[in-house]
């Protein structure tokens, strides 16, 4: 039983450390950043999806017990314009929530 619960408790720990990284990377990205930058910051993405010159790179981190965060990065011309981020459920890893790109959440270069 004690050994039950310091796995679960280092499970949720390392859940969280992972969780926070990402956030940390994330509040990084600056709006006209390269996609190298992106990248180097972020690290290689699960997906991409190319509509002409802009490219959407999808990141998927586990959130907590249960939970996904997506992340969607939007480039135009390998520039960054925006990030988009959701939450949802987690069954056996983040691939089951994954979603199609939504190419309407794309901010608007400025």
């Amino acid at each position: 039983m004690a050994r039950a619960i310091v796995a679960l408790f280092l499970t949720v720990t390392f859940v969280a450390c992972a969780s926070s990284t990402t956030d940390d990377a994330v509040s990084k990205l600056e709006p006209g950043m390269s996609k190298d930058k992106v990248i180097a910051l972020l690290g290689k993405p699960g997906d991409r999806t190319f509509r002409g010159t802009d490219e959407a790179l999808s990141y998927a981190k586990i959130a907590g017990f249960g939970q996904c965060k997506y992340t969607t990065v939007w480039l135009k011309d390998r520039k960054l314009v925006g990030v988009t981020t959701r939450r949802g459920g987690s069954v056996a890893g983040c691939g089951l929530g994954s979603e199609p790109v939504d190419w309407n959440q794309m901010p608007a270069a400025q």
